[in-house]
């Protein structure tokens, strides 16, 4: 039975941390080595996340460079055979997604897993406003700065031996960066499950408006070029008109 790790990184986050965390408490799937992150908050969130100090496996709170220097922190504590992140504002679709992952993982000679999610503003999570399908995706559409959605990859620690943590070099787009690592150089071998793992609320690093958008580009444009793969801001801008049917209303 696969060990899989789920590492939560989170600093600020009363609101929306104790969602998250029960949501990985409730999974049905019993081998689950939880490990949450905090970068020393300075709301409510730790008094929370002491409540369930019984049930998670390892909370650490302590200052961090950000959000990748905090997940590489539970990189480097995990010990699971499988590894993946459930962000601090996030949930699961349900109670069955690591038992899926756990079981893919299982029945199929591939290092990583992935899947699709919802996306939700804040006051309404229950109403789906973009559905991210990861089923188009290809390795070779990292060009064009299209990945994946992160936060349903699910990957085994030997990838991680292979290719490395997060580079925190990049604020924004160091998962790109490893997912670059891992489909292009790495050549690793990925199925897709065609399942919705994880629910997101609207307005992360990543989706929190135009300023978020333009540096996150411009990280991703800059990580193609230190691998050496030709791209521009024409080839970025194309993917916008995927994400357009990506859209609910």
């Amino acid at each position: 039975m696969l060990k899989v790790s789920i590492i939560t990184a989170v600093f600020n986050r009363e609101s929306t941390i104790e969602r998250c965390v029960l949501s990985v408490l409730e999974q049905k799937y019993s081998n689950i080595e939880y490990i949450i992150v905090d970068g020393k908050s300075t709301d409510g969130t730790m008094t929370i996340l002491n409540g369930y100090s019984d049930r998670v496996t390892k909370i650490v709170s302590e200052k961090d460079l950000g959000i990748y220097d905090a997940l590489n922190k539970g990189l480097s504590m995990a010990t699971g055979d499988v590894i993946g992140f459930l962000h601090s504002d996030d949930y699961y679709a349900n109670d069955t997604v690591v038992g899926e992952i756990a079981s893919a993982l299982e029945s199929n000679d591939c290092d990583l897993v992935y899947a699709d999610l919802d996306f939700f503003h804040q006051n309404t999570p229950d109403k789906s406003t973009r559905f991210y399908s990861s089923s188009f995706f290809k390795p070779w559409m990292m060009r064009f700065a299209l990945q994946p959605a992160h936060p349903t990859v699910y990957a085994r620690k030997a990838l991680y031996d292979r290719v490395g943590n997060f580079n925190l070099k990049y604020k924004i787009s160091a998962d790109f960066d490893w997912l670059l690592r891992s489909f292009v150089l790495a050549n690793c071998k990925a199925q897709y499950l065609k399942s919705t793992f994880v629910k997101m609320q609207m307005g992360g690093a990543s989706t929190g408006g135009i300023k978020a958008i333009i540096n996150h580009n411009a990280e991703d444009l800059k990580i193609l070029k230190s691998h050496g793969i030709y791209s521009n801001w024409i080839f970025v801008a194309l993917k916008y008109t995927y994400k357009i049917f990506q859209l609910r209303f």
